[in-house]
């Protein structure tokens, strides 16, 4: 009898599971961001997409970025982002106050050497993405539309 006739998998060719693709693609782009900001700024990705998010936030009108707001934008849970703030305040690149409005909250800020980082650390990661991103050419467009319907069904 044929194994694969027995399979409990729905599918034979793995070209044909978005999950599994999405897990080969997602990991190959976080290794090329890790690659680059470890060698370049010193920092990891998961480090970079915080500080990036609190430095987008900030600049796009919001105020107070707690940690909160950061894991609803980010998408990445609350106790990953509260152990990576501890990680970026002992480097120096952001810093903690209690909030103004809600007093059990800490609103997160980056210092001047975060500002700077980021600075640095926004045009090399727009160089990875775009050699990464390059073979979808005309249609990165339809594909970021498509993350964005992803995103939008199952948030």
């Amino acid at each position: 009898m044929n194994e694969v006739n027995n399979s409990p998998f729905g599918m034979e060719d793995l070209e044909d599971d978005a999950g599994f693709l999405m897990l080969q693609v997602s990991r190959l782009w976080d290794e090329s961001h890790d690659r680059a900001l470890k060698k370049y700024h010193g920092i990891s990705h998961m480090q970079y997409a915080v500080l990036a998010s609190v430095y987008w936030l900030i600049l796009y009108g919001t105020e107070e970025v707690t940690q909160t707001i950061l894991a609803k934008h980010t998408k990445v849970d609350p106790m990953t982002i509260s152990q990576i703030f501890k990680v970026l305040e002992n480097k120096g690149y952001i810093y903690r106050q209690i909030h103004s409005v809600d007093v059990r909250a800490k609103a997160v800020f980056l210092t001047q050497t975060g500002k700077d980082l980021m600075d640095k650390a926004i045009r090399t990661i727009e160089l990875v993405d775009n050699r990464f991103f390059s073979v979808l050419g005309k249609n990165k467009k339809y594909f970021n539309q498509y993350m964005v319907s992803l995103l939008k069904a199952n948030d």
